[in-house]
């Protein structure tokens, strides 16, 4: 049996795969809502069992809160705030509108321009004339109410006043701005409201005037500067004119382009004489390589002397051939035509001669006349370009001249129209509605103190019920065992006031609270529906520290199990401060000390039939070596003879926080159940010695929450739940119909 067990601890781990998750259902409220340590949240119940437990923090702590602010608002003197309404206009409202520059002018055209409005209005600059408007029997009444008042740099000042109890309110998505003012006394607050709006809008208009001033200087300055700069400009360029013959510069580049226009012509004439007397040039030279007459050149025969002789030779040569069919050759009148022939083609010879020698002259001519035209042209154009380079220059300074002249006529314009503009300011803004004595006192606001006091208190509660929630650590719920420790939940038990050790003790045999009674089955039930536990002979019951409850727990489920018809034995394992023998009003003269050390039989020290189906063994007093007894041999054998007579050992441990003999046990035992009492011990001191339990690889069942109080019983137990079912639980009046005591 030890090793099935044995080889199922590891599963058993609630750290290993979540708690059993046994889901009880019915009137508990624990159990299936949590999945041991994988990562568990708290459930409503859970926040209202803070509430439950802390409730008095939370009463304690709106009582005072609503208190003080009732004190604070009763008590408070009572300020009247005024307010009056201004307007910012958007452009400058000045008498000449747009004619005048921007220079001066400050106009709303975005968001930064209204930020800036409003900085302005609520510069100290602002609180100091308004502070020199308050004279006379004005500044007693207004610092009548802080006479007494006190601060860390002395009294309080009419300036500290005025920034304090001042406010500035723009209207959203408009240029309007509420300037409003708080004070004791209603007419005081109205006055200084309105002197605050009258302070700006006059230190406004007094900031347009002198920026328009300052402007109309600046302009001033910059115009006597421009002015020397044209009159410097104007010198430079007569001095220019004077250096380089420009006085008329427009007159010289007409004349020279005129001539330049004459001289081009002339050189493209020149250009063809010279090209057509040199083709024809070129024409008799080839004429003359060829042999051929030159009288054939068309140019050379219509010249006059050759035309003529041309003609006459013509004519000769016809009478020759008409009187030579008549004549023979040496007749007379033959000859004188041969002679007349003769003649003319020598002159002709010497006329072609005097044609090309005039051709060749013409030639040269025109080549002459080419080159001067060329030459002329050259220098006239060279003459152009630098008539055109002293332009350029000229030009340049004509422009900055102009420039200069144009800038200096704007700045003396723009200076004309700020010193007209200057005495025609208008103010960027006016007063809608002035500010009136208020009927009614601003503060204290009563209905809204007393729920500011009611709702801030109740925060202010909450907040530290769940602050102290934090801060306690001790395990109160089913929420700390499956969602912190890692262990399962058995069941709990709700503590009984009126009623001492012993009778608690035997809580289920005397059937003293059913409550009690009820919840030890549902643990009994829990054990007999898990597969590890349902089967274990030797259950071993421990806690963390002393007076958790675990020698009652033990007790009260070892007569469960008898009730139920199991052999069941209730085995003293603590030898150093035995309670099961006390608790049981037993007599502890033998027990488990006589069996081991001086071999007394069992039957002799175990205590039969202290009820049904229920023996007790005892420890027979205190051990000065409970840790060795433990370990010996004697005491294995002792429960494997007991495992063979009963079908339920459980053995009341000491607690794992104070001693390790519960270690001890645990090797010899088939599992192990935590009892663990409701909001003593702290979440990690108990989860250190649950560790030690999960290192032994022993079975840990689960852990029952002992000593639930009334105020945690909400959080496990429906009580109309109970009332409804309350007939099912008999009362002793009962007995006389033949049943027994409890029919559950």
């Amino acid at each position: 049996m030890q090793i099935e067990n044995k080889k199922v601890a590891a599963e058993s781990r609630p750290h290993q795969g979540g708690g059993y998750g046994y889901g009880y259902g019915g009137d508990y409220g624990y159990g299936g809502s949590y999945g041991g340590a994988d990562g568990s949240q708290r459930a409503l119940k859970d926040y209202i069992l803070m509430f439950r437990e802390r409730i008095w923090f939370l009463i304690v702590t709106l009582f005072i809160v609503f208190f003080g602010s009732v004190l604070y608002t009763f008590n408070k003197t009572e300020v009247y705030t005024a307010a009056a309404k201004i307007q910012l206009l958007r452009d400058d409202p000045s008498a000449m509108g747009k004619i005048g520059s921007d220079l001066g002018n400050d106009q709303i055209r975005s968001a930064e321009d209204l930020n800036t409005y409003l900085s302005v209005f609520e510069s100290a600059s602002i609180i100091y004339g308004v502070d020199r408007r308050i004279q006379g029997d004005l500044r007693e009444r207004f610092m009548a109410p802080y006479t007494d008042t006190l601060t860390f740099s002395g009294p309080l000042t009419p300036i500290q006043v005025l920034g304090q109890n001042r406010k500035i309110i723009p209207l959203r998505m408009s240029l309007m701005v509420h300037v409003s003012y708080t004070h004791p006394d209603p007419m005081i607050a109205a006055e200084i409201a309105n002197l605050f709006a009258k302070e700006y809008i006059d230190y406004n208009l007094k900031l347009n005037i002198d920026g328009s001033m300052k402007a109309v200087e600046d302009l001033r300055v910059r115009a006597d500067q421009q002015k020397i700069r044209v009159e410097a400009l104007d010198m430079k360029l007569a001095e220019y004119r004077e250096a380089n013959n420009a006085v008329s510069l427009d007159n010289q580049e007409n004349i020279a382009r005129e001539q330049l226009a004459s001289l081009n012509q002339m050189k493209l004439v020149s250009k063809h004489n010279f090209d057509t007397t040199q083709t024809q040039w070129d024409l008799v030279e080839n004429y003359r390589r060829q042999g051929r007459d030159l009288w054939e050149l068309s140019y050379i025969a219509e010249q006059p002397r050759v035309s003529i002789l041309l003609q006459k030779i013509s004519e000769t040569k016809i009478q020759i051939s008409s009187l030579k069919k008549r004549y023979r050759a040496r007749h007379p009148q033959m000859i004188q035509l041969h002679q007349t022939l003769q003649e003319s083609e020598v002159e002709l010879g010497k006329a072609v001669k005097n044609s090309v020698n005039k051709l060749s002259a013409t030639m040269s001519a025109s080549k002459s006349n080419y080159e001067v035209a060329s030459q002329r042209l050259a220098e006239k154009e060279r003459d152009l370009i630098d008539l055109s380079k002293t332009r350029v220059e000229y030009n340049s300074l004509l422009r900055d001249l102009n420039v200069e002249e144009n800038f200096f006529q704007a700045v003396n314009s723009t200076m004309t129209q700020e010193k007209a503009q200057v005495n025609l300011k208008n103010p960027n803004a006016r007063i809608i509605d002035e500010a009136v004595p208020p009927i009614d006192p601003s503060s204290p606001n009563v209905p809204m103190n007393l729920a500011a006091g009611l709702f801030g208190g109740l925060a202010l509660g909450v907040g530290l019920v769940f602050l102290v929630s934090i801060l306690d650590d001790r395990i109160k719920s089913a929420f700390d065992i499956e969602g912190n420790i890692g262990l399962a939940m058995l069941g709990t038990v709700p503590r009984m006031k009126k009623l001492d050790a012993s009778s608690k003790a035997q809580a289920v045999a005397a059937n003293s609270n059913f409550h009690v009674t009820e919840n030890f089955r549902s643990i009994y039930s829990a054990l007999k529906l898990n597969v590890q536990s349902k089967n274990a002979q030797v259950i071993i019951t421990t806690s963390t520290v002393p007076s958790e409850g675990k020698s009652f727990v033990s007790s009260n489920l070892g007569l469960t199990f008898a009730n139920h018809g199991e052999r069941t034995l209730l085995l003293d394992g603590d030898l150093r401060l035995p309670n099961v023998a006390k608790s049981l009003q037993l007599d502890n003269a033998l027990g488990l000390l006589e069996h081991i050390d001086q071999a007394r039989p069992l039957d002799e020290v175990i205590q039969r039939e202290v009820y049904p189906n229920f023996d007790v063994l005892s420890t027979g007093g205190k051990s000065k070596n409970p840790t060795q007894l433990l370990n010996s041999t004697k005491f294995s054998e002792m429960l494997l003879d007991l495992r063979s007579r009963y079908d339920r050992i459980i053995i009341d441990c000491p607690p794992l926080a104070a001693v390790s003999d519960a270690l001890n046990v645990l090797p010899l035992a088939d599992g192990v159940i935590y009892v663990i009492k409701s909001n003593t011990v702290k979440r990690a001191t108990a989860l250190v010695n649950v560790r030690r339990l999960w290192e032994s690889n022993t079975p840990v069942f689960g852990a029952v929450l002992n000593d639930i109080t009334s105020s945690f019983s909400g959080y496990y137990y429906n009580q109309h739940t109970y009332k409804v079912y309350g007939q099912y639980h008999l009362t002793d009046t009962d007995t006389d119909t033949g049943e027994s005591k409890d029919r559950a």
